[in-house]
């Protein structure tokens, strides 16, 4: 950030202004806001010898954007990982950062001391509201996928429905929500759900 503010005039007006008002600025010039809206990914562990599935295979070819700069929720230790992933990744070249929550610190690639911005820096609590809304939309999706293997769960007590019928029903449907909707008929129709079990599966979610 403040290798930029110095190269660019710009940015040091932006680093006048307070964070509100810097994010205001951008989102009004849709040339200077190349971002995207939040979206999830869900990242399952795996080994770290296991290679991360390619953008492209043998018939497609995934465009994708690019960040400006990634911001790692941690300090050194987690920077690093992060490094090696990119560098593994052939994404070296991106710029990253490390932001540690305790005292603020903003690690940076290659350099042994943090960088210290004052509490009050506008850029600093730019950072901070990027990383705190970051925490805000995960948890909240955090929570909505609990609140959905709850809602799910409820299947495991209806009466001959296995692992196998309620993938089925579930994929169908989309929700036990959706399915409490249908019809007999309508459950009936799911490929390996036969007319008998659609009974059972529709009396138990109307008396649950």
């Amino acid at each position: 950030l403040l290798e930029a503010r110095a190269a660019n005039a710009e940015v040091a007006e932006f680093s006048q202004e307070n964070a509100a008002e810097t994010l205001a600025r951008i989102s009004r010039d849709p040339e200077r806001s190349r971002g995207t809206p939040l979206q999830h990914a869900e990242v399952t562990p795996r080994d770290s010898s296991t290679p991360l599935r390619s953008a492209r295979n043998d018939e497609t070819f995934v465009a994708v954007r690019l960040p400006d700069l990634i911001i790692v929720d941690g300090g050194k230790g987690q920077l690093s990982v992060a490094c090696r992933e990119l560098q593994r990744l052939g994404l070296h070249d991106l710029p990253i950062i490390g932001l540690a929550k305790e005292r603020e610190e903003i690690y940076r690639p290659g350099l042994a001391l943090p960088l210290l911005l004052p509490m009050d820096s506008p850029a600093l609590r730019l950072l901070q509201r990027i990383r705190d809304e970051a925490h805000r939309f995960a948890n909240a999706y955090h929570q909505l996928l609990m609140k959905k293997r709850v809602e799910e769960s409820i299947l495991d007590d209806c009466p001959g429905v296995s692992q196998n019928r309620k993938n089925l029903l579930l994929n169908r449907f989309g929700s036990v929500s959706r399915l409490r909707k249908a019809g007999v008929e309508e459950i009936a129709s799911t490929e390996g759900i036969g007319r008998k079990l659609a009974e059972e599966v529709h009396r138990f979610l109307q008396s649950h």
